[in-house]
């Protein structure tokens, strides 16, 4: 009995100091608002009209523009490598609410020939960004690792 009651008083001592997550106020999430780069190899369905190019090398620069609590606003700016012009795609997603280092952005495109629609499931680590993304109607994957862009060069 003695046991369960310490048991129970260690948990609550836990539970009053430990920083709370809230979505409204935006507090416990990482501040990420800035440009992130980084290259990455892509692959696309046998149905995709770029399949036929094989895996492509690509840059990319994801700007998270603004933080709502746990919302996120974001543009999309991707090349393949020796390009000169970006496909630019917009996006929104939130944190997790059960893992504040855990997002989600769905993103929709608004410029270039190869827009597509997509979801980035991301990891803020260390101060990276890693990021899977599944284009399911267009059959695209990829993985990245993102670096924020030194706000001098």
């Amino acid at each position: 009995m003695l046991f369960k009651f310490a048991r129970s008083l260690a948990a609550a001592i836990v539970i009053a100091f430990a920083t709370p997550v809230s979505a409204e106020d935006g507090s416990g999430f990482p501040q990420i608002v800035g440009t992130w780069t980084g290259t990455y190899l892509v692959a696309f369905a046998k149905s995709n009209p770029n399949h036929d190019k094989g895996l492509l090398q690509t840059e990319m620069e994801l700007e998270i523009t603004k933080l709502d609590g746990n919302l996120i606003t974001a543009t999309n700016r991707w090349r393949r490598i020796g390009d000169k012009d970006w496909i630019v795609e917009e996006a929104m997603g939130t944190f997790s609410l059960d893992d504040p280092t855990r997002f989600v952005l769905a993103e929709a495109g608004i410029s270039g020939d190869d827009v597509s629609s997509g979801i980035f499931n991301g990891v803020y680590v260390d101060d990276v960004l890693m990021v899977t993304y599944a284009g399911p109607g267009t059959g695209v994957a990829f993985a990245a690792q993102l670096v924020k862009k030194d706000k001098n060069k």
